[in-house]
């Protein structure tokens, strides 16, 4: 065999050899394979590619947000300033006038208040005024005509007298009318009713004032004070009070007729006789059997203090005399009261000198002469701040004739 030959089959035999050996050789195990997510990546059963993809997403979203913001703040700036907290924005410079209450004085007039809750002021000739009774209108006013008042300032309240008089239970409305031109911010709060009761009319007995006799013991004085005669015959009911203590009550036969409008008095005594000495508080009270006889019931008492100095003044003496006297409260519409001084003694003949004086404060002096008695009544205003007053009286007897009396004081 030639050399050749033998080269050619010793390569087949290698080749042959090598293929032997990878068909016989044993596998390898597979290669591990990564997985696509892990459990700490996987809340919502998304594959991590496409939470990737959700979160690319919900960044860009982000993004687009803050530029939209930025945007906002870019031209805040030229936005107008808000109103302060508290003022609606139609509330600025408008007016409202509301009725905030009607009610009667002096037994049956009727009166309207009026208060501008708005913010700018009324104008009250732009304004009338209607009266509705049990439904019906009864008469339509000008404001202008009930007020001298230009304008309602803005929180102010004025009360207007209306000149109308209820005799009887009515239900009684009370408008506020402005022209069309003339804005508000509540158009709602421009009326008020209620049911007011007025006195029908009659006999309006009061017991006007207290007087004693020479004797210092208590004597009553009754008025009609209403707009109708009071029969001759009425039947009263009264009762005397003396420091708190009940000392009489009696019923007492009115004698003669007392005419309206306190054209006469009529003076009567009780039947037990009521002496008044020192210091002493005394309340009476009245009332009728019926009421038609007298309409108006609430002013039917009247209560008095009483101070009494007794007096001795030789030739050319002076006598002096100071006290207190608590402010009145205020008593349904009377405005004042009045303190009364009153000197009297023996011998009429004989004139005295009267000093009178108010409250220190006031630093006032009368001086009267006269023969006796002698007689001064003196305002003092009701509900004054002050708890107490100081008054001063002083009594002197100019002649050499002795003076002796009494000085007699009543106030409230």
């Amino acid at each position: 065999m030639s050399k050749g030959a033998i080269l050619l089959f010793a390569f087949i035999l290698f080749i042959s050899g090598c293929s032997t050996r990878m068909t016989v050789q044993p596998t390898s195990p597979l290669p591990l394979i990564e997985p696509l997510y892990y459990p700490d990546e996987y809340f919502s059963g998304i594959p991590l590619e496409e939470k990737k993809t959700e979160e690319i997403e919900i960044v860009k979203l982000e993004v687009k947000e803050e530029k939209i913001e930025t945007r906002k703040e870019d031209v805040s700036h030229l936005a107008p300033l808000p109103l302060p907290a508290g003022i609606p924005k139609e509330s600025l410079s408008l007016p409202d006038i509301a009725v905030s209450n009607i009610f009667l004085k002096q037994k049956r007039k009727l009166f309207a208040t009026l208060t501008n809750i708005g913010t700018a002021p009324f104008p009250m000739e732009s304004g009338g005024l209607s009266l509705f009774v049990d439904g019906q209108l009864e008469k339509r006013y000008a404001l202008k005509s009930l007020t001298d008042h230009g304008y309602l300032k803005p929180q102010e309240s004025l009360t207007l007298p209306i000149p109308f008089s209820l005799f009887s239970r009515k239900e009684v409305e009370v408008r506020v009318d402005t022209p069309a031109e003339l804005r508000e911010m509540d158009m709602e709060n421009n009326l008020l009713k209620k049911i007011l009761e007025g006195f029908p009319i009659g006999p309006d007995i009061v017991i006007k004032d207290f007087d004693l006799t020479e004797d210092l013991e208590l004597i009553i004085i009754l008025s009609n004070i209403g707009e109708a005669d009071l029969r001759k015959g009425v039947t009263f009911r009264i009762r005397i009070y003396l420091n708190d203590r009940k000392i009489s009550d009696f019923e007492h036969f009115i004698s003669e007729e007392l005419k309206a409008h306190s054209k006469n008095h009529y003076i009567l005594s009780p039947p037990y006789r009521v002496g008044i000495k020192g210091i002493s508080r005394v309340k009476v009270s009245l009332a009728s059997k019926l009421r038609s006889d007298d309409i108006r019931m609430e002013n039917n008492v009247l209560e008095r203090r009483f101070i009494i100095f007794p007096f001795q003044i030789g030739g050319q003496g002076k006598e002096q005399f100071s006290f207190f006297i608590p402010s009145p409260p205020l008593r349904g519409e009377e405005l004042s009261e009045k303190i009364k001084m009153e000197v009297r003694w023996e011998g009429p003949s004989t004139p005295l000198k009267f000093s009178f004086g108010g409250p220190e404060e006031s630093r006032s002096l009368l001086d009267i002469s006269g023969t006796s008695p002698v007689k001064v009544e003196w305002p003092i205003l009701s509900g004054e701040p002050q708890r107490e007053s100081h008054w001063r009286v002083s009594v002197t007897n100019p002649f050499e004739n002795r003076a002796e009396g009494h000085l007699i004081i009543q106030h409230p």
